[in-house]
């Protein structure tokens, strides 16, 4: 009964302009995933895709890390789905915004946000 569904937004930001996908998340199980068309492939040797969820209960300067994950250039070429299941590294009471961000191979443990690819806002 707790599990909300959020399209994604994309940004201007190459990586994530003209995608789209939702986020599926469940306070309760704290677990989730994400779904994705569109994603730019990342070389993960020079870049990483990762979440953050954006806590109301947290300081926003310090979402949580949802992981890193990558797109590869073949499902990325032909526009197929990618399914990327959430690892929240601590635990999530009120997610408020799930943001997608390009970081060093790897991730950050805080983000410049420089790159923002794709968020989904909580309503309500």
């Amino acid at each position: 009964k707790d599990v909300v569904r959020i399209p994604w937004a994309p940004t201007e930001d190459p990586a994530g302009k003209g995608s789209s996908g939702e986020v599926v998340w469940s306070n309760a199980r704290q677990e989730g995933y994400m779904t994705f068309r569109g994603l730019a492939a990342n070389d993960k040797a020079k870049e990483q895709y990762q979440l953050w969820i954006f806590d109301a209960e947290r300081d926003e300067k310090f979402p949580v890390d949802g992981g890193v994950f990558d797109v590869g250039a073949a499902t990325a070429g032909q526009g197929g789905e990618v399914v990327v299941p959430i690892t929240a590294k601590v635990a999530v009471r009120t997610p408020k915004l799930f943001a997608v961000t390009v970081e060093k191979p790897g991730g950050v443990v805080v983000s410049k946000r420089e790159r923002i690819a794709v968020t989904a806002a909580v309503k309500g």
